[in-house]
């Protein structure tokens, strides 16, 4: 059986690697019980760490939250994006679902994190205060995704829908797709051809 490490503040030259265990283990108790029933004992515990130098890192619950968060989204937001740069809206959906089941295979934790973070937002309001990177996110790529589907011709600007209408929609439908893929533990990619059909259906 392991011993947890000395209380207080870890030792300079292990800082780094502290913090990435604490988020790392703060990242599976989240996914597991929530914001509200993880705690910081649980948390230390699973990292081989003391409650207090959990809290030299992190002197709130929400702050751990936050810092998991980040890390969290800097780690799969790339991997997503980078697929703007496809040449046409549909390839870019399907090369975008694909990396998604490859993240969510390599990165079950991530995923499950990042699926339940909207049910914890809704829950505890005060942590979205504490939380930019996913707005910036949805900010910036569906409206990406909505113009590359208009400079494809995909998404004509003579069809009767507005880039705010469009934006929801891609958002609901790749979202939806994401949370249903995750939690009925069956991540494929069978929808895709029926969503490249309602693409083009537009």
């Amino acid at each position: 059986m392991s011993k947890s490490r000395p209380a207080g503040r870890p030792s300079s030259e292990n800082a780094l690697d502290s913090r990435k265990e604490f988020i790392n283990s703060g990242r599976e108790h989240f996914s597991n019980y929530g914001f509200k029933g993880a705690s910081f004992t649980s948390i230390a515990a699973s990292a081989n760490y003391t409650p207090t130098a959990l809290r030299h890192y992190f002197p709130e619950k929400g702050d751990l939250y936050a810092a998991v968060f980040s890390a969290t989204s800097n780690m799969v937001h790339p991997r997503v994006v980078q697929h703007l740069y496809s040449e046409t809206l549909d390839d870019a959906i399907n090369k975008v679902m694909k990396e998604m089941v490859e993240i969510e295979n390599e990165f079950p934790t991530h995923m499950a994190f990042l699926s339940r973070a909207p049910y914890e937002f809704r829950k505890h309001p005060e942590l979205r205060n504490r939380i930019e990177v996913r707005d910036n996110f949805h900010s910036f790529f569906f409206p990406q995704l909505i113009e590359l589907g208009r400079s494809s011709e995909e998404l004509p600007y003579s069809m009767d829908l507005s880039d705010e209408t469009l934006t929801v929609f891609f958002f609901i439908l790749l979202q939806g797709w994401i949370y249903e893929s995750h939690y009925s533990r069956n991540v494929n990619l069978t929808l895709y051809s029926a969503i490249s059909k309602l693409i083009k259906q537009l």
